[in-house]
């Protein structure tokens, strides 16, 4: 804890400390954990020393007094009380672990999810992950790389890892820190920028101004001393995984009632088309008006304008092929959902009837998610629609539910993990559509994967669109594959190619962000165990 002012204003935000008061308490540890953290994380206020007495301490830096009260239960320590405990080898090391299991991070790792682990151990704004991406490519390359040809241990495979770009990885370090702008790339001379960057970061800590990335000036870097604060963190401590896969509820706003749904499994209904399969003319407008749907973290930030977003999810040759007949089963239990914003604009997502009166699609089709994020309203559901027609008519969304996970993470990059909902409807329309049945994947099955729903960008509009690939990675709450998709086909389901009756994830996003594998596959949301309980009550609801 012991900042230079200069330090304190670069990494602590305003909001935290003034610029006098930095000068005040400028190279006194103690007196900079408690005005920083005093009254943070269960401290009890910069007036008294907790601050300093709960700072980062131990393997994880464990911080804050309800974290060190949260793991000396666990643990069976006084740590509360004694949090000098945290500071010492023995009991820190089980401090370490029990925060590890507490935060179930070792599903993440064994992803090779390195953006989750940081979040999971240090909040929703990952703080210190550009750094803990050197950190890691630094153990990979000196101690795992030679064992890995082998087996690491007991027969396990370490999974593929990239060279790290080390420049490019300090250039984000340095950006993140505020000493590189964040578009110096684009500039004339982005060398010269890098190099007055550091010059001043060496002046500030005292180092010889080569201007150079050597050894000595990585090493400040590095230091998580030079960690920029992130507000967001500080709130509370994250809350458990298991508390995100839970169901928040939404009343919406059209008029309707609903009876009681049934178990998640497939039934092909009595497939009666209408008299007059025509759409009607307000849906017809609205349709003609709406986009496509992307969620936040796919488009890079919150707030970002979807009608402006150019997706990246058709990898390679288009392989897409068109249903020209939806009153089939399963094509017609896949309905189009219109929607609109607050704003009135109106956008189109995918779903599919998984009762006669629930539809499951992604949460992004019915939130726009996070804490600052809002539900979506007026749904409109069309069932097999096929260009101009809704051979069996329309139904409206009453309700809907979604992942806790969508609606309280504080970052889109946490949210992408619990993209997944339902949408209840005030008609019982699957009784003649029929609906699909939900199951699980195991983790080593090898499946053909086919999304198929309503997509934006293929003419004529309004027709189904089938992509085939394969399962190519599975992680503990997302799947990855490289099926072609684009806007509006977002919530369509994800079937088994052998199994088509049956959904085993809903598809939510495209290529995005700059990490494997979320770069160069498109993602669906996994059904597991825990999920599929939940999507049972939303039946049941």
């Amino acid at each position: 804890m012991n900042y230079s002012a200069q330090t304190l204003l670069r990494v602590f935000s305003r909001k935290i400390i003034s610029e006098p008061k930095a000068r005040e308490i400028a190279g006194n540890p103690q007196a900079i954990a408690n005005w920083v953290y005093g009254a943070r994380l269960g401290n009890l206020g910069r007036n008294t020393n907790d601050g300093w007495n709960y700072r980062g301490s131990g393997f994880m830096q464990l911080t804050g007094r309800t974290n060190f009260r949260m793991r000396g239960r666990d643990i069976g320590l006084p740590l509360e009380d004694s949090p000098e405990l945290a500071r010492k080898a023995p009991e820190g090391l089980s401090v370490a672990i029990a925060y590890w299991k507490a935060r179930n991070i070792n599903a993440a790792a064994d992803n090779n999810d390195k953006k989750r682990v940081r979040i999971l151990v240090n909040g929703p704004a990952a703080h210190g992950f550009e750094q803990s991406t050197v950190f890691f490519s630094q153990a990979w390359s000196r101690v795992f790389k030679a064992k890995a040809a082998a087996g690491f241990e007991a027969g396990e495979e370490l999974a593929n890892n990239e060279v790290l770009d080390e420049v490019a990885a300090f250039d984000e370090i340095m950006k993140e820190s505020g000493l590189l702008s964040e578009g110096f790339e684009t500039d004339t001379d982005p060398a010269t920028e890098r190099k007055a960057a550091l010059k001043l970061f060496q002046n500030e800590l005292g180092l010889p101004e080569t201007g150079e990335l050597d050894e000595a000036t990585k090493d400040e870097l590095l230091d998580p001393r030079e960690w920029r604060y992130a507000d967001e963190i500080d709130a509370a401590p994250a809350r458990p995984e298991d508390d995100l896969d839970q169901t928040v509820a939404f009343k919406l706003e059209a008029p309707g009632s609903v009876e009681a749904g049934v178990a998640v499994e497939p039934s092909d209904g009595t497939g009666v088309l209408l008299d007059n399969p025509n759409m009607t003319q307000e849906d017809a407008l609205a349709i003609d008006q709406a986009h496509g749907i992307y969620p936040e973290y796919e488009m890079g930030r919150v707030g970002a304008d979807p009608n402006l977003f150019m997706p990246f999810s058709v990898i390679g040759e288009d392989t897409r092929a068109a249903v020209l007949d939806t009153t089939g089963f399963p094509s017609r239990a896949i309905v189009q959902i219109l929607f609109e914003t607050r704003a009135r604009e109106q956008h189109l997502c995918t779903g599919t009837l998984v009762s006669p009166n629930t539809v499951l699609t992604a949460a992004h089709c019915i939130h726009s998610g996070t804490r600052t994020g809002e539900p979506f309203q007026n749904f409109r559901i069309i069932p097999g629609r096929n260009l101009g027609a809704a051979p069996f008519g329309r139904c409206l969304g009453v309700g809907a539910s979604v992942l806790a996970g969508w609606t309280a993470s504080a970052t889109t990059d946490q949210s992408r993990y619990y993209d997944l909902g339902a949408i209840k409807l005030n008609c019982n329309i699957g009784d003649t559509t029929g609906w699909l049945g939900v199951r699980t994947i195991g983790n080593d099955e090898a499946i053909d994967t086919v999304v198929q729903g309503y997509a934006a960008d293929r003419a004529p509009t309004g027709r189904q669109w089938v992509s085939e690939d394969k399962l190519r990675i599975l992680w503990q709450l997302k799947g990855f594959y490289q099926n072609d998709t684009f806007g509006g086909t977002s919530g369509a389901p994800v079937f088994a190619k052998d199994s088509t009756d049956t959904l085993i994830g809903v598809h939510t996003n495209g290529l995005h962000g700059a990490e494997q594998p979320w770069k160069s596959n498109n993602a669906f949301t996994r059904i597991t165990s825990e999920r599929l309980s939940l999507i049972q009550q939303w039946i049941s609801n």
